[in-house]
């Protein structure tokens, strides 16, 4: 398992910026999705691999196919998706850490082959009114499954890439219902850490956020049963125990999840209305 040193001795406190917009805020949200809204069947989550908590279950791995051998294709996330989610809140800015960087790749599929637990991860961009943020770009990172991240000596043990690769890092420009949407894996962990991964949302020339998401510790349970990831066992920082996330400012940034089909497999569905002010720097 990769160490991360540079990246959890950065501690800054996590800004105040989030709000909760609350019902009010969140009934424009529903007023923006029309008839036509209604999600694809095959963006629904799959309840034959699921526990109780939604949960990927022991199947999460399994691959199915078309008659023609190949995954299916799925309809594009819609806003309707994301109205189901609750509350609209801004998102904390919190650090970007170690180990962004300023090359952007413009791709929805950024595992480059790497192995995991297959994940479609959405997200939709909203202004603190609630309306959705068309041509906001939205660039993720995050490490592999051996808690190993692209582009950078990491300094930790075991396998360590560095420079030249470019896995696990990806950017996207929303639509006009301000809906982005990446394939990927849920990733693995480092000591030090609660499992996250990066984003900054990019607003013509601007950073306007930078900051981390998480996971809930039932679907990492899951997931990390298996290979992977059942080799390096469970997390050894706890969301509620992680320095930059904080155990009180990280509620509108923890993932909607649940077991679903994606173009690699079975998987994980995974999303977040992501709140943004427009106007910051």
């Amino acid at each position: 398992m990769s160490g991360m040193n540079g990246d959890s001795t950065q501690h800054p406190a996590t800004l105040t910026r989030r709000r909760v917009l609350g019902a009010g805020l969140a009934a424009v949200v529903l007023a923006a999705c029309g008839d036509n809204d209604t999600p694809d069947s095959s963006t629904s989550s799959s309840t034959s691999s699921t526990g109780d908590d939604g949960s990927a279950g022991d199947n999460a791995t399994t691959t199915t196919t078309t008659a023609s051998g190949s995954p299916p294709a799925q309809a594009a996330l819609t806003a309707a998706d994301f109205v189901a989610l609750g509350t609209c809140v801004l998102v904390p800015e919190q650090t970007a850490g170690p180990f962004p960087l300023e090359e952007q790749f413009d791709r929805r599929d950024v595992t480059e082959g790497y192995p995991g637990h297959p994940m479609r991860l959405g997200f939709r961009v909203l202004d603190e009114g609630c309306a959705p943020v068309p041509g906001a770009t939205v660039e993720i990172w995050h490490c592999d499954a051996t808690g190993d991240y692209s582009a950078f000596t990491d300094g930790g043990g075991g396998k360590d890439e560095a420079d030249g690769t470019t896995f696990l890092r990806g950017s996207q420009t929303a639509d006009d219902q301000g809906i982005v949407e990446f394939l990927t894996i849920v990733p693995g962990w480092y000591p030090g850490r609660a499992v996250h991964i990066h984003l900054r949302v990019h607003l013509d020339d601007a950073i306007v956020l930078t900051s981390q998401v998480y996971f809930d510790a039932a679907l990492l349970t899951a997931v990390y049963a298996d290979e992977p990831y059942a080799q390096f066992g469970e997390p050894d920082t706890p969301l509620e125990r992680d320095g930059i996330a904080g155990d009180a400012e990280n509620e509108g940034t923890i993932l909607h999840t649940a077991a679903a089909e994606t173009t690699a497999g079975t998987g994980t569905l995974a999303l977040l209305n992501l709140g943004i002010d427009p106007a910051a720097a």
